[in-house]
């Protein structure tokens, strides 16, 4: 076992020399005497240390105890992965030794089968435990001592462990193993130590037990010794713990002996620690991967210097042992942070290593605490490594460590100053003695008073560390300089003196103040560590001053610290250079501290020596003096005589009186410079910065009212204020509010108060501010409450100008000057006006406020600067104005709709509210008042709040929509909780007055199409009669528009309050009415009674859902909630007492509404109320009602069907569409259809025209399976209707066309019953449709109709339309109706094709009676025989997909696609005879005027109505005219095409128009393809517009790309040219990746599949032609055949066509020359892509030019072929007298064969 001892060691130098003395040479080395040997000279102290023996490779007790053969498979891999090299094999090994064997055999408990496999285990732990608790791996480290801990927990595995420790392991091994389990317990890392010494301290005690290891002696000192090798040589105890291999043997090895006869390389070594230059051996770099070389080393020294601090406080008394380690200079480097030790030729244990380096001061602290008495053999050594190490220190945090133990030890042992200053001496004296001699280390002389001929180096590196200011931590450094300043003794001081002239303290002060000079205290804490650097100054300074009086005797020896000066003038010297470093600002001290600092060193001073004092205080005043002279460092100067003052004043001594003096002389001279000032002329800002009035008003702040108990002075004071105080104000306001605030006479002080005012009034000129330079200190003073409560102005001396400022500054911005002094002088207004003009000037305040707040209401333009000023105003004095309840009560409703209404009303739709910075400040002083209001006083204000909104409800000129009401109340503003139907808006009864005065009827009598209860326009009130809405708000609303839709936004957001206010419903349904009615004839609004011309059909949209939505749920929840007989009730009710008008007692509310509704409905009989009970009765009736139920509605129709018809046909028509049928109902039917032909046909008009639409409310549903009549009652109800017209040409009266209108419907559900009856009331049908048909379509002069006519016209031509189309079904079906139906059909199909309503009407505006119209025509005209459609019918009928119903723009594009085909049908074959070129193809003038339109398609396709955006833009019909003309490209011939390109071109369409449509539809152009509209899941290359459906969000998108898809494939050329022109990048690419992806693959599919399904039909593919379609590459090949040679070309698609062109490559050219094959492929070429023809076009050219070149050409006489196989050439070479042809390479070889130039055939010459 190799252990350390304490004798002396040469350097790396010297071993060499010992290692060439040791070897064999030639000649043996020369001996050096020693000089000067005794106490004359001592060699440096050079300790040898044995290094660690290398180890060898010791065996793995796996393979020496058998244990491979008995232990676990599993655990034998783990166990030999354990010694692998790799960190990461090792760290998987240990994780799952302690996974899968500990906690498995910990979790299992004493039972467990694995506690002897870990048993046996043993040993071969403990052989690798050391190597694990040092590996550099942190990971290895953590999971080795967690490991050891766990196994330590098993109670078998510890009892073998302890054993093996006690007993059976060898010492080497004890020693690695305790010694390494102590290094993990002191690891640098947290984790690793906390785990290694909790099991420590289980396992290692002094008490000797069964479950604990006895830490005897010898333990102790194997422990010792280990911990003592890894301090001294760590990288020796690693190899030693970790062997290798050992390295080839090499002939240049050298080895260090420790005597001449050891052999090289056996024994131990002797080495002193150097800097290691690593292990020669290669290792794994995974063995590396957490730590070098220098960073493990450093960490065992720390496991080392903490395990030996246990041992130290775990002893008593340190053994020989250790101290003997302690005495090791070696062992000391580790505080020093140098490269190399400056007491030993050695590499520091500290350098680069702050850890290091604390690890040896705490041992150096643990030392001193437990064993200060032993370390006095150790102190030359320990006290020159700490003195030489702690000045050089500049970690911060090893300083914090540091400074403690540093105190400590030199308090401890102070002669270690002059131990280090004797070594130097000694190094000195022998230098010329060999360095390779060894020696025995003596102690040097320790006697104070020992003279040095040369200074310390520790004094000097003192010296150092002030200069840089305490090594850069002056706050912690400088309150310890006077400790470690007494440690010094004083010959230190003298010897270090290097200018014999110079005083001894000389060197020290200069370094003190070199921190100051080099700004090394210019840190983020400045201040304090200025403080620190002055304290510590004062305090070095007055030590040293008391060690100079005490050394005083010995100033005969010359080392006393009076060479070369004495104390006053150091005391002179150093107050003048703080002085001077304070007043400079350079020593940034805080004033007062500074002065406090002053304070006690002078007293500390007159404690020491009186004359000391003296000159001290005359160096003090004499530089205050100056200071006050030049007027500067007025703040010092205030500070010291302050401090100076309350410091002295205790004690009745010399300090006292001087106190006194230098007050009285210095107040004195800052008085003179006051009064001195005034006369000067000096400018104003000078005058600000002067000192003589800021001393006089630092001395006023920090004596405050102190400074008037001397009468002299205060009368002069108050004199010289009294006289000038505007002018004190203007040249430096802060002394006139120091005097104010700290003059305490009352009358002295307002009548400089007084005089201020006036001044101020007087400087100001007109309506302009006066110099706020002066007053604003006492403004901030004001508002600050510092100024005496007693100043009050006396006569309103600021009254006038402040108001008149008031009145200038309203009109400026808040900012302004002007606003801002007058805010100021409000918010303390007691001290400035008087309170009469405060109260006026709060009244102009709100006056004008409240005046421009209404008038921003109403929504005219206000100055919104005065609404800033005044709330700012408001704002600024909000505790006055709150207190003044007259003015609250004024001013709170207008800020408060200034605050929270009017952000509402101006943002705009569908974005954030937006407020201002005065509406925020309105909206704070509103919650701030009610929280301190009253409850009176806010109840009164809130009560005015809710008037207001209740007028703005009902105010039509105003700005704020009564929605912005709802959305303030849902805000639920602090204060305001208002009840929205009692306190916001108007009374039910209210409600309904308002409604009596509106026009009951529709607004157009062609409402009827879409509604057939709806009286003819002949029975309905006039157009004049019809009052339009008086007055309405911005959007259209009027008063009842207005309060009914905020009522459905009120009760549609809350449920609850709905269900509680059923009675609104009626009101509901009404605005509903006249919502509907505008929406479908937009034309008539002027009639409406409650709209504007100003209102948004999606304001009207929206208010048709709500009213659905909140009607269904009333009714239904409603209903629920009442048993089934709930309606008998009321029918009871009203069968009981018709005349009733009031719901009776103890209905509930929907049984109250739906009597109501009925009595409204029954009284009036108006067509309003009769559609609001037909709405009503849809809902509650909409399941079937039980029969007795319909019979007793049947019964109260009936009653009332004589005074209220309207009603009647109301409640019968309700019935019969709820699917009953009582029996009375067709008894009815049956009465109505009787009645019928007894009426005259005088009375046809009235009576007839009643009975027709009775009978026709009465008419069950078509589909369903109740019987409308019989047929004979049905044929005598047309035979009826027949009397009536006939006897219209006998009768004078004529039969009004609204009877003929009403028979339609009549016949409509006559028709299927009369089907089967053959007679001649079906020639009277088709007449009266014939004729009906011919009357609503005019012609000539007659298209000018009266409004009225024209809506009776479409009534009428919609009823016609719903006949027409039960005869077309009824005659499918029925061959005998068709018999009769056929001679007629043709001409009223006629009629029906050209009716003027499928005419282009642009000039009028669509309706939906209108569109429905269309719609019935247009399922109409779809089935008309194909000769009725010719080319004209797509320009005539084009304008139809424009119509506003997407129905019919569906059914028109379809019978539009019709006529496309036959447009083009047409051309093409007008092309194809057409021999002159007179034909031009061209597309409808009419539709390419819809595809010029200018339309905006930002995110149209994402509006809720796919018809229109919000500028009545129709994109579908907009999209639907591009696929007609797609359409037209259907079978064109290719002229024809062509034509149609040519014209696109030449207009531009496809540049200008479509692809703005669709790279906007598509988002193409939103700034890249993540943007764009994903077509994944949709297929583009089909889209079906019958199963469009309007509202999509994918709707629009989807057609688009489909017609982008139709757009590449018709007409290619003109996006690749587009593609190639567009200058944006980022747009060319986004196009290509979206077409690429999703339209090319389609495109390429598509184009093959029309290739090779037409290669054949076409008639392209023959016996001498074969086309090949290579789907998997994108190919078409083509080969033409003549002979036996082929001519092919091939056609290759690229993956983004059509946006890159196809490539066309000719793969074999035989019988054609070059230039000839290169015009056929251009022309390919030209007619695919300039043409926009198809892959078969380009083809079909081909296969023409080659048939056309080998038309007529004949064989060669020679080789009987037409291509020649020798060079693939035609036969050229002619005979001029036969005329055959031959090739020119079969003459040839026939010229040579027959040795003739004959021809083969007819034997003439051919040459």
């Amino acid at each position: 076992m190799v252990k350390g001892n304490a004798k002396s060691s040469a350097t790396s130098g010297t071993r060499k020399k010992h290692l060439k003395k040791h070897a064999p040479a030639d000649e043996p080395p020369k001996e050096k005497k020693v000089k000067g040997k005794g106490k004359k000279s001592e060699p440096r102290v050079k300790m040898y240390i044995h290094p660690v023996k290398p180890a060898p490779v010791q065996p793995d007790p796996l393979e020496t105890t058998g244990l491979a053969h008995t232990l676990p498979a599993d655990l034998l891999v783990v166990l030999r992965n354990i010694s692998k090299k790799a960190q990461v094999t090792k760290t998987r090994a240990l994780e799952e030794l302690q996974s899968a064997w500990v906690n498995q055999c910990l979790k299992e408990g004493r039972e467990s089968l694995i506690t002897d496999t870990l048993v046996d285990m043993l040993p071969v732990w403990l052989h690798h435990v050391s190597a694990l608790f040092v590996n550099p791996s942190r990971r290895v480290r953590v999971l080795s001592a967690s490991l050891h801990a766990a196994l330590l927990q098993i109670p078998p595995v510890r009892d073998q462990i302890l054993s093996l420790l006690r007993e059976s392991l060898p010492e080497s091994q004890l020693e690695s193993i305790l010694g390494t389990w102590c290094l993990a317990a002191h690891d640098v890392d947290r984790q690793v130590s906390t785990a290694a010494t909790k099991v420590w301290k289980e396992i290692i005690s002094n008490q000797e037990s069964l479950t604990t290891l006895l830490f005897t002696d010898k333990l102790r000192s194997l422990v010792s010794t280990f911990v003592q090798r890894v301090a001294l040589d760590p990288t020796g105890v690693y190899e030693y713990l970790n062997p290798q291999p050992p390295p080839p043997q090499s002939t240049h090895a050298i080895s260090n002996k420790r005597g001449p006869h050891k052999p090289i390389g056996k024994g131990s070594a002797v080495s002193t620690p150097h800097h290691d230059e690593g292990d020669m051996t290669p290792r794994s770099k995974l063995d590396e991967q957490e730590e070098n070389e220098p960073d493990r080393r450093a960490r065992m020294r720390i496991g080392a210097l903490g395990a030996t601090r246990w041992l130290a406080e775990s002893t008593a008394t340190l053994t020989e042992d250790l101290l003997k380690f302690f005495s090791n200079p070696a062992l000391w480097t580790a505080l020093n942070s140098a490269e190399t030790s400056p007491w030993m030729e050695v590499e520091n244990f500290g350098w680069g290593q702050p850890n290091v380096r604390k690890a040896g001061w705490g041992l150096i602290q643990a030392l001193l605490k437990s064993h200060k008495a032993q370390l006095e053999s150790a102190v030359p050594v320990i006290g020159t490594a700490i003195l030489r190490s702690a000045w050089i220190e500049l970690d911060t945090l090893v300083q914090g460590t540091m400074w403690q133990p540093l105190l400590l030890f030199l308090k401890q042992f102070p002669q270690c100053w002059t131990i280090d200053a004797s070594k130097r001496v000694e190094e000195n004296d022998g230098s010329g003695s060999d360095d390779d001699s060894d020696v025995e280390q003596s102690a040097p002389k320790t006697s104070s008073s020992a003279v040095l001929p040369s200074g310390s180096q520790a004094y000097s590196d003192f010296l150092g560390f002030l200069q840089l200011g305490c090594s850069g931590s002056p706050i912690q450094g400088y309150p310890a300089v006077v400790i470690i300043v007494s440690s010094i003794p004083s010959n230190i001081f003298v010897s270090s003196t290097v200018d014999p002239s110079a005083s001894s303290l000389s060197s020290f002060f200069t370094s003190f103040w070199a921190a100051l000079d080099g700004r090394a205290l210019s840190s983020l804490h400045r201040i304090a560590s200025s403080a620190a650097f002055l304290s510590s100054l004062l305090e070095c300074t007055v030590f040293l001053i008391k060690r100079i009086r005490n050394d005083g005797a010995r100033s005969a020896e010359g080392n006393s610290l009076l060479q070369g000066t004495s104390p006053d003038t150091i005391v002179r010297e150093q107050f003048s250079r703080v002085w001077a470093e304070l007043a400079s600002g350079k020593l940034k001290v805080e004033e007062r501290a500074a002065a406090r600092l002053l304070a006690q060193t002078l007293e500390a001073l007159h404690a020491l020596d009186q004359s000391l004092l003296e000159v001290t205080w005359t160096v003090i005043v004499d530089a205050l003096k100056i200071s006050v002279g030049k007027k500067e460092n007025a703040s010092l100067v205030s500070a010291v005589l302050k401090v100076f003052y309350d410091r002295f004043r205790k004690e009745d001594n010399l300090l006292k009186k001087r106190g006194q003096a230098l007050m009285d002389d210095v107040l004195q001279l800052a008085l003179g410079q006051c009064e001195a000032s005034l006369t000067e002329p000096v400018a104003l800002g000078e005058h600000q910065e002067n000192s003589g009035f800021a001393l006089m008003s630092g001395i006023l702040d920090r004596f405050r009212d102190g400074l008037f108990t001397n009468g002299a002075f205060s009368d002069r004071l108050d004199l010289l204020f009294a006289q000038n105080g505007y002018q004190l104000l203007s040249l430096c306001n802060s002394l006139v509010l120091s005097y104010l605030l700290h003059r305490k006479n009352e009358p002295r002080a307002l009548a400089v108060w007084h005089s201020l005012l006036s001044g101020i009034a007087g400087s100001a000129m007109s309506d302009k501010l006066p110099d706020q330079k002066p007053i604003v200190i006492l403004l901030d003073a004001a508002q600050k409450g510092q100024l005496p409560e007693y100043l009050k102005p006396q006569a309103g001396e600021l009254d006038g100008l402040v108001g008149q400022l008031l009145e200038a500054g309203l009109d400026e911005p808040v900012k302004s000057e002007k606003l801002a002094f007058v805010k100021q002088i409000l918010i303390s207004a007691d001290y400035f006006i008087s309170p009469s003009t405060s109260e006026t000037l709060w009244q102009v305040i709100i006056a004008a406020f409240i005046s421009n707040v209404t008038t921003l209401i109403q929504g005219e333009g206000v100055h919104l600067p005065t609404i800033d000023a005044c709330i700012d105003l408001i704002q600024a004095t909000v505790a006055r104005a709150l207190s003044e309840i007259t003015l609250v009560e004024v001013v709170l409703p207008d800020i408060f709709l200034y605050s929270y209404l009017i952000p509402i009303s101006t943002a705009p739709l569908g974005e954030e509210v937006d407020e201002t910075p005065s509406q925020v400040t309105g909206k704070e002083l509103w919650c701030e008042w009610v929280k301190v209001s009253a409850d009176d006083t806010r109840n009164r204000v809130v009560d005015a709040i809710k008037d207001r909104l209740r007028e703005l409800v009902s105010n039509t000129s105003v700005q704020s929509a009564p929605e912005d009401i709802l959305v303030l109340i849902a805000q639920n503003p602090p204060g305001l909780s208002p009840e929205i139907i009692r306190d916001i808006l108007p009374s039910p009864a209210d409600l309904d007055e308002a409604l009596e005065v509106l026009a009951p009827d529709a607004i157009d009598p062609s409402i009827a199409v879409l509604d057939p209860l709806i009286p003819p326009s002949a029975k309905t009130t006039s157009h004049e009669k019809i009052r339009a809405a008086q007055s309405t708000d911005r959007r259209g609303f009027s008063v009842y528009a207005r309060s009914v839709t905020t009522l459905l936004h009120a009760l549609g957001d809350d449920r609850k309050l709905a269900r509680g206010n059923l009675w609104a419903l009626r009101h509901f349904f009404v605005l509903s009415v006249y919502a509907q009615d505008i929406v479908n004839v937009p034309t008539a609004i002027s009639r409406s009674p409650i709209f504007g011309d100003k209102i948004n059909t999606d304001s009207l949209v929206d208010i048709i859902a709500r009213c659905r939505q909140i009607s269904v749920y009333l009714l239904s929840s409603s209903a629920a909630q009442d048993d089934d007989k709930w309606r008998r009730f009321v029918l009871d009710r009203l069968l009981v007492d018709p005349a009733m008008t009031k719901s009776p007692e103890g209905f509930t509310q929907l049984q109250k509404f739906l009597f109501d509704t009925v009595v409204h409905a029954k009284n009036g009989d108006g067509l309003r109320d009769a559609r609001v009970l037909k709405m009503v009765l849809d809902s509650v009736l909409q399941d079937r009602i039980p029969i007795d139920e319909a019979e007793l509605w049947l019964q109260f129709a009936r009653k009332t069907e004589r005074t209220a018809p309207q009603t009647a046909m109301t409640i019968i028509s309700g019935i019969t569409q709820s699917g009953a049928e009582p029996p009375k109902l067709d008894r009815y039917r049956n009465e109505l259809a009787a009645n019928i032909p007894g009426i005259k046909a005088a009375n046809a008009n009235t009576q007839g025209l009643l009975s027709l639409r009775r009978l026709a409310a009465s008419a069950p549903d078509p589909d369903s399976d109740i019987v409308f009549l019989q047929p004979t009652r049905a044929v005598n109800v047309v035979k009826g209707c027949q009397a009536w017209v006939l006897a219209e040409d006998d009768d004078d009266e004529e039969l009004d066309e609204e009877v003929e209108s009403a028979m339609l419907p009549i016949f409509m559900h006559l028709a299927p019953i009369l089907q089967n009856v053959p007679g001649s009331h079906w020639a009277f049908t088709f007449d009266l449709l014939e004729g009906v048909l011919e009357r609503v379509s005019p012609k000539g002069d007659e298209n000018e109709q009266d409004p009225n006519d024209e809506a009776a016209s479409l009534v009428a031509l919609a009823r016609a339309l719903r006949l027409l189309q039960v005869l077309e079904a009824l005659a499918q079906r029925n061959k005998a109706l068709m018999t009769e139906w056929s001679e007629r059909r043709m001409n009223i199909l006629v009629i029906v094709r050209d009716l003027s309503i499928l005419g282009n009407d642009a000039e009028n505006a669509t309706s939906t009676p209108r569109s429905a119209c269309r719609e019935l025509v247009l399922s109409i005209v779809q089935s008309l025989p194909v000769s009725l459609i010719d080319e004209t019918t797509l320009s005539k009928m084009c304008h139809l997909i424009e119509d506003s119903s997407t129905p019919v723009q569906k059914m028109a594009y379809q019978l539009l696609k019709v006529a496309s085909q036959k447009r083009t049908e047409y051309f093409v074959i007008e092309a194809g005879v057409d021999t002159e070129a007179a034909v031009n193809a061209v597309l409808p003038a009419e539709l390419l005027n819809i595809l010029q339109r200018d339309l905006q398609f930002n995110r149209a396709a994402e509006a809720d109505d796919d018809s229109y955006n919000s500028q009545g833009q129709n994109i579908f019909g907009y999209l639907l005219g591009w696929m007609l003309v797609f359409d037209l490209f259907q079978d064109a011939s290719f002229k024809v095409k062509s034509s149609y390109i040519e014209q696109l071109r030449d207009l531009n369409l496809i540049l200008d128009h479509f692809i703005p449509c669709f790279l906007s539809l598509l988002r193409l152009d939103q700034g890249g393809y993540a943007k764009v509209f994903k077509l994944d899941l949709w297929a583009v290359d089909r889209f079906y517009v019958d199963l469009y459906e309007p509202g999509g969000l994918h709707s629009i998108p989807v057609l688009t790309a489909h017609l982008y898809y139709r757009a590449l494939l018709t007409i290619p050329s003109l996006f690749h040219s587009w593609i190639l022109d567009c200058k944006d990048r980022q747009l060319t690419n986004t196009v290509t990746n979206y077409t690429s992806t999703y339209f090319s693959p389609v495109l390429i599919r598509s184009e093959l599949e029309h290739v090779r399904s037409h290669a054949v039909a076409d008639g392209l593919a023959d016996e001498n032609m074969s086309v090949k379609v290579a789907t998997a590459v994108n190919e078409v090949a083509a080969a033409y055949s003549v002979d036996e040679h082929q001519l092919e070309i091939k056609l290759r698609i690229p993956s983004d066509w059509p946006l890159h062109k196809i490539e066309i490559r000719d793969v074999k050219r035989v019988g054609v020359d070059e230039n000839r094959w290169r015009a056929w492929v251009l022309g390919v070429q030209q007619t695919i892509w300039a043409h926009n023809g198809r892959i078969v076009d380009g083809l079909g050219l081909f296969k023409k030019n080659v048939t056309l070149h080998f038309e007529g050409q004949v064989e060669c006489a020679i080789c009987y072929s037409i291509i020649s196989v020798m060079d693939g050439t035609l036969p050229k070479k002619p005979c001029k007298t036969c005329k055959n042809r031959f090739h020119a390479g079969c003459l040839y070889k026939w010229f040579n064969s027959s040795h003739s130039s004959s021809c083969p055939l007819c034997r003439s010459d051919i040459i």
